[in-house]
């Protein structure tokens, strides 16, 4: 079983293979979403999402076949918002990666121009609940949350 930083430290590693990589390929999941899918060593990951806006869906890690890492999200942009251009910052601030005591997604803070990101936590990779947000000239316009933690630690 992997301790929790060798688990925060490989979804870091999985989060930059995800949606913060540009030329990371979703494929149909044949249920009306979409689906990637990737591997290091003994991990395997799982990002399944569906909708456009607003969307949901949900992060999975696996070690040696059993699921440790669970994570459930849903976010979206504000109507009359060019949502590509959101999305696009949204990439350049998750590949930054969390700082602080952040364990998921973005920095706290990442600035570009007239755009602003922001990441905050309550709780560990253990349990955690997270809310991002992205403001073009300090008005919110998209917003998304995020709840997960680690699964199977207990045995009966």
């Amino acid at each position: 079983m992997p301790t929790s930083q060798d688990l925060q430290k490989i979804l870091r590693e999985f989060n930059l293979m995800g949606y913060a990589d540009t030329s990371a390929k979703y494929i149909d999941n044949g249920k009306n979403g979409k689906i990637i899918t990737k591997q290091i060593g003994e991990y395997k990951y799982e990002d399944e999402f569906y909708g456009g806006e607003p969307y949901s869906g949900n992060e999975t890690i696996w070690f040696n076949g059993k699921d440790v890492f669970r994570c459930v999200y849903w976010g979206k942009v504000e109507k009359g918002i060019k949502f590509g251009d959101v999305y696009d910052f949204l990439r350049k601030a998750l590949m930054q990666g969390p700082n602080n005591n952040l364990v998921h997604r973005g920095p706290a803070e990442f600035i570009e121009g007239n755009l602003k990101y922001t990441n905050s936590i309550e709780g560990t990779i253990d349990e955690f609940r997270q809310i991002e947000k992205i403001f073009i000239d300090n008005k919110e316009v998209y917003i998304a949350y995020f709840f997960g933690g680690r699964v199977n630690i207990q045995e009966e």
